[in-house]
Formats: structure tokens, sequence, C-alpha cells
């Protein structure tokens, strides 16, 4: 487990800075400064209190709070002393009961005896061990100590004979009792995260009753009752649930040897309290580690000076060439692990149209179960344990050991990173930490459960039964990473595939990745240690083709690059409007395919044959109706048309259209 975390309420941060409240407040609210927002708490800003981490200040913060601990400490001490002066009233015999007087004298006899007889002997230490001894034999249940001798000496010869007196119980308020009503108001104050001091929640408690006829017990009655609550208790509210839950609360005892090595990886990361340089400049290291359940052996790991997505996968890469590949893995919910095509979103999956959306993962390449740790659950991992080891037994050995927090950083750090001597390279630390792990740590005996005594590589050895081999030949190729985007899959455009990293866009091509998939969304693969090029894979995650890196052109680039450029452009294009010649078939021009079709289907025509034939004529008179009198007038004969008889012809007619009439 790690070193505990020190917090600063925003008060003390203001004091230590010293600036307003106000002021740290606004630096929180804005970003400009880390803290843990607690909601529900009685004062503050609106029932809204602030823990400040410690570790997340600059540096001269936190030497002024080294300096502060120590001013409160010596005001504490102070204050004490006030106190215990003010409850030694000062007493003469005649104000002492018989009981006290009788008491008093015996004292001041006892140490003028023990005064006049160490004065005679030249061994002080032996004199006093053998007054000690007579008097405890001649005074039964006296139980007479140096210490106690020495210590009522000093009173009497400070505070005179009466302060000699036996004062328990005496004091000005030895008749208030702890009342519940008063515990309990105290306790509201005392059972607060930022863990104010018996004496601080006695003044809030004495306000609280402030007007009312109640008389608050000392200060020594409110320590016993602190000392009699329930430590689980004191550790929930006084502490961070995390400690409580580590410290106190119960937890699953899991049996290790239902487990084969290579069952559960567990992972996390791991700060080295160690400063190492690194291009000239002191930086932090960072542990990325997988272990073992069964025989808590560390089978893949990396030192970065930041933890990232491609130490996580180095890591796991490293462990299965080695020792073979996992069938599951177990971690936190840091981002480190919870990326795209590792872990996914964890707990915080994307859903689409209501439906889970399933990314591709380098874990379901391998056949890798994935899970993850409980919030705020160090020891469902385990490997928390390994880490304060590696602390112990490694980081303390460095000349430039940092320490957990400030309070444990050594005095000659600041002089180390000013002048850059003695810091090691982070390419040498680096060599160190794969000798200490390999060589040191996977050796030494181990007492946790199922281990017996035996060192990791033995237990890791032992129930080794079934080991899954990654093929060396395509190591590389199962932990290439792929692309982000929302869906798993990226467009092919223009330009190819385009990629961006760290802000700077990449372009990929493929001429024929261009003319076969244009528009179409393709899953993207690629090496991060080697961005020269990348593979490309269906929907169905086939492989279709390698596309290289495209070069871009800068403004001032030779006619020959720009050349070369531009015939790539024309060869694509060129490829395109080759296509349809490419299909060796017969060409014919459109329009005389349809010509010969309409010609084709206009022979095959037959004429219509009616069932009733009806001539279209004008008729021989045209009726014309003038001031509603109807008139007949004859209308011109046709040329030829003398001396035809059309009487019979019309009244043939007539009967035609009357039988229509009656039929329709």
């Amino acid at each position: 487990m790690g070193v505990k975390e020190t917090y600063l309420t925003v008060k003390q941060l203001a004091e230590i800075k010293g600036c307003t409240e106000r002021y740290i407040r606004n630096c929180i609210t804005k970003g400009k400064m880390e803290a843990i927002q607690i909601e529900g708490k009685v004062g503050g800003n609106a029932g809204t209190h602030y823990n400040i981490p410690l570790s997340k200040l600059d540096e001269k913060v936190q030497l002024k709070y080294k300096r502060y601990l120590k001013k409160l400490q010596k005001e504490a001490e102070k204050k004490v002393l006030e106190q215990e002066t003010e409850e030694q009233q000062s007493k003469t015999i005649a104000d002492l009961t018989e009981k006290e007087k009788q008491n008093a004298i015996f004292w001041r006899k006892l140490l003028e005896s023990w005064q006049s007889y160490r004065g005679k002997e030249a061994d002080k230490e032996k004199a006093d061990n053998i007054f000690i001894q007579v008097m405890n034999v001649q005074n039964e249940g006296l139980h007479l100590s140096r210490r106690t001798l020495y210590r009522k000496w000093n009173t009497y010869i400070m505070e005179g004979e009466a302060a000699l007196a036996d004062g328990r119980g005496k004091h000005g308020n030895h008749n208030y009792k702890m009342t519940k009503e008063i515990f309990d108001v105290f306790e509201y104050y005392y059972l607060n995260e930022n863990k104010p001091s018996i004496k601080q929640c006695m003044r809030e408690t004495a306000l609280y009753f402030e007007g009312q006829e109640i008389e608050l017990p000392c200060y020594s009655t409110f320590k016993r009752s602190v000392e009699k609550m329930p430590k689980a208790i004191k550790m929930y509210f006084r502490e961070r649930e995390k400690v409580f839950i580590d410290k106190c609360a119960p937890y699953i005892k899991r049996m290790y040897e239902d487990l084969e090595s290579n069952d559960i990886w567990v992972a996390d990361n791991h700060t080295f309290d160690i400063m190492v340089e690194k291009e000239g400049k002191p930086v932090r290291v960072y542990l990325t580690a997988f272990m073992d359940v069964r025989s808590r052996k560390m089978m893949g790991w990396c030192v970065t000076d930041a933890p990232s997505s491609d130490a996580t996968i180095y890591a796991l890469k490293k462990g299965c060439e080695k020792f073979g590949v996992p069938r599951s893995i177990y971690t936190d919910n840091g981002r480190e692990f919870l990326f795209h095509d590792l872990g996914g979103n964890g707990f915080r999956k994307k859903k689409k149209n209501g439906e889970e959306l399933k990314l591709p993962s380098i874990l379901d390449d391998l056949g890798i179960e994935f899970r993850t740790a409980l919030p705020r659950n160090a020891r469902g991992k385990g490997i928390e344990r390994a880490f304060y080891t590696v602390k112990e037994h490694f980081s303390k050995l460095f000349e430039s050991y940092t320490g957990g927090t400030i309070l444990e950083r050594p005095d000659k750090l600041k002089k180390m990173v000013k002048t850059m001597k003695g810091l090691p390279s982070i390419e040498e630390f680096i060599q160190y930490v794969d000798i200490y792990i390999e060589g040191w740590y996977n050796k030494q005996p181990h007492e946790g459960m199922g281990m017996k005594g035996k060192c990791p590589d033995e237990v890791f050895s032992e129930n080794m039964i079934t080991k899954r081999v990654l093929p060396k030949e395509k190591a590389d190729l199962m932990f290439m990473r792929y692309a982000k985007s929302n869906t798993g899959m990226l467009k092919v455009g223009k330009n190819g595939i385009t990629l961006t990293f760290y802000g700077k866009q990449l372009q990929y091509w493929n001429e024929e990745l261009w003319k076969g998939y244009f528009g179409q969304n393709v899953y993207v693969r690629y090496n991060p240690e080697d961005l020269s090029n990348i593979r490309i894979y269906d929907e169905q995650k086939r492989f279709l083709c390698i596309a290289a890196l495209k070069e871009e052109l800068s403004y001032t680039a030779s006619k020959q690059e720009v050349k070369k450029q531009q015939q790539q452009n024309r060869n694509a294009i060129k490829e395109v409007a080759n296509y349809k010649a490419k299909k060796e078939m017969e060409q014919k021009d459109a329009l005389t395919m349809l010509l010969e079709k309409a010609l084709k289907e206009e022979s095959q025509n037959k004429p219509v044959i009616p069932k009733i034939t009806q001539p279209v004529f004008y008729n021989e008179n045209q009726i014309k109706n003038t001031d509603n009198t109807a008139e007949v007038v004859a209308l011109p004969k046709a040329a030829g048309g003398e001396g035809i008889d059309w009487s019979k012809g019309i009244e043939r007619l007539k009967k035609v259209k009357e039988l229509e009439n009656n039929l329709f």
C-alpha cells in the first residue's frame, strides 16, 4: 500500500500562504488548484469543504507546511504547559484538608530523608535504588520509583510543601460530569475529516451551549471519552473512506490454491519516490506493472516519466512474450487501462441507439478477459503490497530518494536536484529496475497466502499447467494498436487514411485502398514505435493492405518533389479512368442501341381490330342560336359532292347513336 496522502483545509493553506480563504476557494473553483470537494458538512461555504492534497502543491508551499507543523507543535506544547500550570492552583497548608496535610507532610519528610541519604553516598544512582527499595518495603502500596522521586522533588522546590498533596479530583469543575447531551454535541464536531483537536471541539461545544446553564467537564474528561470511542467510528469519520476500508472494514478473503499460473494478472501504476535525470532535468519516474495473482511474480513492466496507454501495452507485451498469455486481467479504473483498444471505457461504456457499442480491442484479439476493481479498493488487486516492498527494499537505497511526503523528504535532496549531482539517468534507472525485479524481487521468499514461504519464481513454475504461447513472428502484429474513433473505424478519404498524433495529422496512402474503398469505413492498426506504415482491415477485420506514410510538401519544395507528387495523383486518376476499359467488353453507342431496339419493336406491331367502327364527319347543317331563335344555315358543300344523297346514311347513324345511348 502506498504512502498515506496528507490533506490541508482551506483555512490551513490560507495561513501557510499568508492569503485569504476566499482566494484559495477561487483558485479551486477556477481549476488552478486540485482539491477534493466534500458536501454535507456544517459550516464553510454553503456546507462545502475542500481537502487539498499536499503532494499537488508546489515545493515552496510544502516546505512552508513543514515549518507550519513545527510551529503548531510548539504552540500545542505551550498550551499544555499553561493548562497544567493553571490547573495547579497555588495553595498553602492552611487551604488543605486534614488528609491532604498529612499527605503533604509525608512526602516532605520522605524527600528530605532521600536528599540526606543520597548526599552521604558517592554513587547517587545506587543510593537512589537502595532508598526506593527500603521505602517500598516500609510503606505497602507506595510503588515508589526514581521518576516519582524526581518529579515530587521538583514540585516541592518550585511550588512548596502544599503542592505535594494529592490533588486528584480537587480541581474547580470536578462536579461537572460528561452527560450524553454534551458528548453528542462534542462527538458531532470531533468526527470530522478535518481532524479538529479535542480542545477545538470543546470550544465549539461551549459555543453550542452558550446561554444555557450547562457547565462542561475538564479536558481530561473529554480525552477519556474520546479514548473510549470505537476505533472504527473514529477512523471512518476522521480519515478518508479509503483508509477506513483498508484498515478497518471487513474484506473478502480469497483462495489462491485453486488458481493456476497465468490465470489472472493484476496491473497498476506506482510512483517511484526517486529523482532521476532526463535530458539534463530532474524528473520523477513511474512503474506500470503486471503481476501474476497465483505466484505474486512480476510478469511485465515498463518504467516511464509519465504513465500512458502505450506503457501499459508495452508492459503487457513484454510479459506475454516471456511468460505466456494470461486468461484474464484485473485493473483499477485508471485511464491508463480504460482506453479504447485495451479495456474500453470500463463502467462508462458508450451506447449507440440504446445498445452497447463494442469497440475493437487488443485483449479480444488475444482472448484475454478484462475486469476492473471496485473504486477505492486497493486490497482488491493485491499489487499495492508489492509496490510497498519495492519502496522499502529498492527506492530507499538511492541517494536521490524523495520520501513519500514533504515530511519524509531528506534535506540533501534539494541540493542534489539543484546541482544534478548524484541523480541516476533515466536509462540507468530502467536497467536497475529490470535487474532488481528479475534478480531479486521474483526470487525472495514470500509469506502470502498460498505461497508457503516460497519465492514467486518457484510458485509460478510449480503451478504452470497450461501455457498460452504467443508466436514470436506475430507478437508485434497482435499488439498493434487500433486507431481511435467513436466506432473504432475510420473512413477512407481523398488522401487515404488520416491519423492524428499529438495534434499533428499524418496521412497514409495506398492506391489500391483508395481505388477500392474510397468513402468506406475500415479498421486501422498501427505500431506507436513505427508510424511509417499502417495496416488496413475491412468491417469483418479481414486484412486488406498496408498503407505507407504520405510525404508532406513544404512551400519551398523542389520541382522534382512536386512532380513526383503530381505523378502519383495522375496515376490514381488514370487508374480510375481506365476502370471501364479494363473490363474487356464490346463497346456500343447508347443512342444506336436505343434506335435499333425501337425499330425492332416497331416491326412487331400488329393492327388493332375494333368491335365497333364509328366514322367521324361534319354535320351538313349547323344550328346557330340568335336571340333564342333557331336558324338552319346550309353548310357549303365539298367540291365534287354535288348530287350525293346523304339522307339514308344520316338516318342510319342516328339509329346507331340512339342504340349507344340506350346501352350506356
